[in-house]
């Protein structure tokens, strides 16, 4: 069950730019966080990888806002999804993070360093 790896839920306003959410992710030393609305649903993921994607295309990450950085909709995996049927699914859709639900409600997060990928 992957519910035993996962790692908690960091997010942050989809109202910043993308240099504070980068700033963020450092600080809590991690490689992806949720993006909320002014409702506080989660609406998109933000990672490394996109963070480097903005990069590649020149763009300023200090003007730039978060969601037009980040990727959406979230991918998902449920909580008794096995490890070995988790690292199958980040391999096949060359995935490094997904959101982990209980069914309805997104609880933590998996990435592949989480499955020693």
């Amino acid at each position: 069950m992957i519910k035993k790896i996962m790692t908690p839920i960091y997010s942050i306003s989809s109202n910043v730019c993308v240099e504070e959410a980068a700033l963020y992710m450092a600080s809590k030393e991690t490689g992806a966080i949720l993006i909320k609305n002014d409702r506080g649903e989660y609406v998109g993921i933000f990672s490394k990888a996109d963070l480097i994607r903005l990069l590649e295309k020149e763009l300023d990450p200090s003007s730039t806002n978060i969601s037009s950085a980040m990727s959406s909709p979230i991918l998902c995996l449920d909580q008794n999804e096995s490890p070995e049927g988790a690292m199958q699914k980040m391999i096949k859709n060359n995935i490094r993070h997904y959101a982990v639900t209980d069914g309805k409600n997104i609880i933590g997060l998996i990435s592949n360093k989480d499955l020693n990928l």
